[in-house]
């Protein structure tokens, strides 16, 4: 796919992994629709133009952001699902389940790929993604708790804390929070998985934070933060 062809979708022709990504894409088979499979793909894109649907369908999918492939991709899955529901043809369907797959499968890599990204902005970028993959993906949630744990940049860190705190309920992120914390050395560490437990942290995982606290295993700095914040929580 030529790098000068005009598009609206957000392609940084220098970015590996955005070329990794595309070519992906033009591996895709193409193959010639229906007239049955035209009209029901059209009669979808009409319907996605309501208030509401877009968002709604970028859900479905696990996308999270206005990314302009993503919704294009969607509807062109959900077009392919009424033409091939409508012929009844297994083996269409299953080809169907192949491509959801294998959108989903470049969406997962190019999250990831920003994560771990040089560049602020893409981090930025692949935690707002991460969003909504992240509690069915053990991985994202990784890379999404080093992000929050050790990212350089104060709105990464902070766009990360809030992408997994509401997933601190899950036992097996939650222990691995707390386990990090009981190790973390560093004060900004310290400061960033403090935060995130008292802002969503179950009682137990408070209860441990303040037994932390109490044992005089955080920054001294910390220690009175987590004293007095325990307290407003439980009067």
């Amino acid at each position: 796919m030529s790098d000068d062809r005009i598009s609206g979708v957000p392609f940084e022709p220098e970015d590996p992994s955005e070329q990794k990504l595309w070519q992906a894409l033009g591996d895709l088979p193409q193959e010639t629709p229906s007239r049955r499979l035209r009209e029901a793909f059209h009669a979808e894109l009409d319907r996605a133009a309501l208030p509401g649907f877009a968002t709604r369908l970028r859900q479905w999918f696990g996308f999270s952001n206005n990314l302009g492939w993503a919704s294009a991709a969607a509807a062109l899955v959900v077009g392919i699902g009424l033409g091939q529901f409508a012929g009844g043809d297994r083996s269409d369907a299953n080809a169907l389940d192949a491509l959801e797959q294998q959108v989903a499968t470049l969406n997962r890599s190019l999250i990831l790929d920003r994560l771990e990204s040089a560049s602020a902005g893409k981090r930025l970028r692949g935690v707002l993604d991460a969003v909504t993959v992240a509690e069915q993906d053990a991985e994202v949630a990784r890379a999404l708790l080093a992000r929050a744990t050790e990212d350089p940049v104060l709105s990464v860190r902070s766009a990360a804390i809030d992408a997994l705190g509401p997933q601190l309920a899950q036992p097996a992120l939650g222990d691995e929070l707390m386990l990090l914390l009981e190790a973390a050395e560093s004060p900004l560490v310290q400061l960033a998985l403090v935060d995130m437990v008292l802002r969503y942290g179950s009682a137990d995982q408070l209860e441990r934070l303040l037994a932390l606290a109490e044992s005089g295993r955080l920054h001294p700095d910390l220690i009175q933060h987590v004293n007095t914040a325990v307290r407003k929580t439980r009067a």
